[in-house]
């Protein structure tokens, strides 16, 4: 509840700062997807990295568009006022990552709440170890440490994230019964 996130220029200078973590640790990244799953440079790249890149350039265009006030009708009552609505980051996300696309399904939402001017805690999947861990190191080095956190662990800390109060939380997946 600092206001950290919400004016537009931090907003597009973390997404800047994601673009280049990328960039700047492809090889890194593909290394991880394939020794946890096997991926190839082709698949891992159009699969997992492509689409993250790609939903940054796009939020990167269209920020200053979906952060503006959109202004509404009048009525009776308002024809005096300025009358619009403005969209208010949600606070806090979690953002839960799968095993089987451990990269893109992690990240990609992490762009939208990051767009949004919101405080993100990602926990990447356990199963896929290597992704996770390469997460955990290179996040802190390019997006601000007290507003993007990343918790690696398994189930235990999982349920322990979950016991804490979110704004929002990301998941793709299923919960085994």
């Amino acid at each position: 509840s600092t206001g950290k996130t919400r004016p537009l220029e931090f907003r597009i200078k973390q997404l800047e700062a994601m673009k280049r973590m990328i960039s700047e640790n492809e090889r890194a990244i593909k290394d991880a997807l394939h020794a946890d799953l096997n991926k190839n440079e082709c698949t891992s790249y159009s699969y997992e990295v492509m689409g993250v890149l790609q939903e940054i350039d796009e939020a990167l265009e269209n920020l200053p568009e979906w952060a503006a006030p959109e202004h509404v009708q009048k009525n009776l009552m308002t024809l005096a006022d300025d009358v619009y609505i403005h969209y208010e980051p949600l606070g806090v996300a979690l953002i839960i990552g799968a095993w089987n696309y451990p990269f893109a399904l992690l990240l990609q939402p992490l762009v939208g709440a990051l767009a949004a001017g919101n405080a993100v805690v990602l926990k990447p999947s356990e199963v896929s170890e290597n992704t996770a861990n390469l997460i955990e190191k290179i996040v802190p080095q390019y997006l601000d440490k007290e507003l993007f956190q990343v918790v690696n662990g398994g189930i235990p800390e999982t349920t322990a994230l979950l016991k804490e109060r979110f704004d929002h939380i990301f998941y793709t997946g299923r919960s085994e019964e």
